[in-house]
């Protein structure tokens, strides 16, 4: 009876796993083809930066009329999280946090972000659009209830999350390893690791069978796992990792700075994008070129594949990205962050006669680590995306980056259990 009861179990959080990787693997197929599309429009069409204020208004007018819980989606989930960690009682959790409508909400912000060249990602909006997918998944599981069994919710976000991050990038390991720990960095939940595999693995195939707009990394010759160039990574490692812990204070204090000093909720997003379209026209002005608006990407695959960037384009991006967020666009900072990691790593290289495409590869994972608090993922990430494939270096790298970066992170709310136990008491990220 037993056994019977544990196939069941088996069999139903397969199909549980296998409902939530299909579904978010289709509508983040949809929501990363329309962020290519309004990428493609963007440049076509140059003068569309000049609505980058009117297209902070409405989204401002968006969020504004649905409520503040529709920016919070990630920040739900991993409450979500916590609190099945702390109580393992789901009857406890508080309900409506999260809603399915949040993903059309997130799509529509998102393609409004692009479309005017603010200065944004992706993935932010596309874990929020799983989450939501997740969410009602969850809610027709309840409905349904097999005989009285029904999902734990912590795992429809886990599940949901590893989807989407893994889907997004084409990365079915560090979607797995994305939705067992970006919550909480020291705990692996290897409780769901099966479910987050099934998930993650049916996300990326379906998204690939789909044909996914994703970033395809140019080739790159790597360095040898060398004494002198193991004392080279670890430096640049622990700078990265300054770098990522001084990009996610600016980007706090720059925020609290224009929220306070425009009291007007429209002002503090109004201000802040005409910035970003005066320094976009400023720097075309200079460059010939909008490369620092939407994701970027091509200045990270010019830092790889030997075209080069100028050494100061790393500062012009982290302001673009800082004045872009300021303005409550929506996107995500992880795109950002490879972006503004990779240029470092550039100019890093070329400052020391190194060899630049490593650097700007290590440079973008770096900055990821020190952002996310995720070492383990970025890792995988580095493996599967960037198919670096010295592991010694690139495990240095980011154990270098992590170590230096301290504890803040783009997830708010993301907890650091093992500090929390240490300190006797939460501590979460600043950011």
């Amino acid at each position: 009876m037993k056994m019977l009861q544990k196939v069941q179990e088996i069999v139903l959080r397969t199909i549980r796993s296998l409902a939530v990787g299909l579904s978010v693997g289709v509508c983040i197929t949809f929501f990363a083809n329309t962020v290519s599309w309004a990428g493609v429009v963007n440049s076509a069409f140059p003068f569309l930066i000049i609505l980058i204020p009117i297209g902070a208004w409405i989204t401002l007018e968006i969020y504004k009329k649905l409520g503040a819980i529709f920016r919070r989606t990630t920040i739900s989930a991993i409450d979500v999280i916590h609190d099945m960690e702390e109580t393992g009682d789901e009857s406890k959790l508080r309900r409506g946090r999260i809603s399915p409508w949040m993903a059309p909400v997130a799509y529509i912000a998102a393609a409004i972000s692009h479309i005017t060249g603010a200065s944004v990602g992706k993935e932010g909006v596309g874990v929020q659009i799983g989450l939501s997918v997740g969410e009602l998944i969850d809610r027709i599981d309840k409905r349904l209830s097999w005989h009285g069994h029904h999902g734990r919710e912590d795992y429809y976000m886990m599940t949901a999350s590893a989807a989407a991050f893994g889907s997004l990038f084409g990365s079915p390991i560090s979607g797995v390893l994305f939705g067992l720990m970006f919550a909480t960095p020291d705990i692996l939940r290897l409780d769901a690791l099966f479910p987050c595999l099934v998930s993650s693995y049916s996300a990326v195939y379906i998204a690939e069978l789909l044909h996914i707009h994703r970033m395809v990394i140019p080739a790159f010759t790597e360095l040898e796992a060398t004494l002198p160039n193991l004392a080279w990574i670890i430096a640049f490692g622990l700078l990265i990792g300054l770098l990522s812990r001084l990009f996610l204070h600016l980007l706090k204090h720059f925020r609290d700075a224009i929220a306070k000093f425009y009291s007007n909720s429209v002002m503090s997003a109004i201000v802040p994008a005409t910035l970003v379209m005066l320094l976009s026209f400023i720097v075309y002005g200079f460059t010939k070129a909008f490369d620092y608006n939407g994701l970027s990407l091509n200045l990270l695959y010019r830092a790889i594949d030997g075209r080069g960037v100028p050494y100061y384009a790393f500062i012009i991006k982290a302001m673009m990205v800082f004045l872009s967020i300021s303005a409550g666009f929506a996107g995500g900072e992880v795109v950002p962050l490879l972006v503004t990691g990779g240029t470092f790593g550039y100019t890093f290289a070329s400052i020391f006669s190194l060899q630049t495409a490593p650097f700007a590869v290590l440079g973008a994972i770096g900055m990821l680590t020190g952002g996310t608090n995720l070492p383990l993922v970025c890792f995988a990430l580095a493996l599967e995306l960037f198919g670096y494939s010295e592991p010694v270096l690139l495990f240095m790298a980011v154990a270098a980056s992590y170590i230096a970066s301290g504890d803040g992170s783009i997830y708010h709310h993301q907890r650091i259990a093992l500090r929390r136990r240490l300190n006797q008491g939460p501590s979460r990220s600043t950011s």
